[in-house]
């Protein structure tokens, strides 16, 4: 069970400056590629493999408080085609974020077929790999879908673990575990990818220049 403070309403300090405050999260932020992306998804004659190029961006918001609680973070867009289609084939918006106190790590995210979600997990400030989850049914880190994705392609859970091999590059890999109608077993979607940076992050709007 968490523990919390009696007082809810006193807010801390935000350091202004929110690169330098992003714990696991830095080795994120900025403006990233990929070319080598796999999908493996469901289709009527079981299992489709799709290769896919990525275009990640990840830029610096000014810190969040909760009363008491402070977030630092990355307001993300993700968008995705199939190599030579102009067409998008996925696309997805939120947030990354960072709580130094208890050193959990957020994600949130939004696409455009009607389904939001929000994962977390533990990692340290320095972290070079981490994992965050999500289930069916938690108030915390839950999932919310539309009516017929929720009766066609029920989302069980998904989690993600990114690493940092190196610096400039980051790579991921998702799960999603779907119920489908007409299958016995649960279907494991999975995504993966390894980007490269090709642009810096743009500070937030409060941090100092530096000269």
């Amino acid at each position: 069970m968490a523990r919390f403070p009696k007082d809810i309403f006193t807010e801390p300090d935000v350091d202004p400056d929110t690169l330098a405050n992003l714990g696991p999260l830095a080795g994120m932020a900025g403006i990233w590629e990929g070319r080598k992306g796999s999908d493996d998804h469901p289709v009527a004659e079981g299992t489709e493999t799709d290769v896919y190029v990525e275009r990640y961006e990840l830029q610096p918001i000014d810190g969040q408080t909760n009363g008491p609680q402070l977030l630092y973070g990355l307001r993300y867009h993700v968008h995705i085609v199939k190599p030579g289609e102009a067409q998008t084939f996925h696309d997805q918006v939120g947030y990354w974020l960072w709580e130094p106190a208890t050193r959990t790590v957020y994600q949130t995210l939004a696409i455009p077929r009607g389904q939001v979600a929000m994962a977390m997990g533990k990692a340290r400030a320095g972290a070079r790999k981490f994992t965050i989850r999500s289930e069916r049914g938690s108030t915390v880190n839950g999932i919310c879908s539309n009516p017929f994705l929720e009766h066609a392609y029920r989302t069980v859970s998904w989690s993600i673990t990114v690493s940092f091999p190196r610096s400039g590059v980051f790579s991921y890999e998702q799960e999603t575990l779907l119920r489908i109608p007409g299958r016995r077993k649960t279907f494991r979607h999975t995504d993966r990818n390894t980007l490269r940076r090709i642009g810096p992050p743009t500070p937030n709007p409060t941090a100092p220049r530096r000269r």
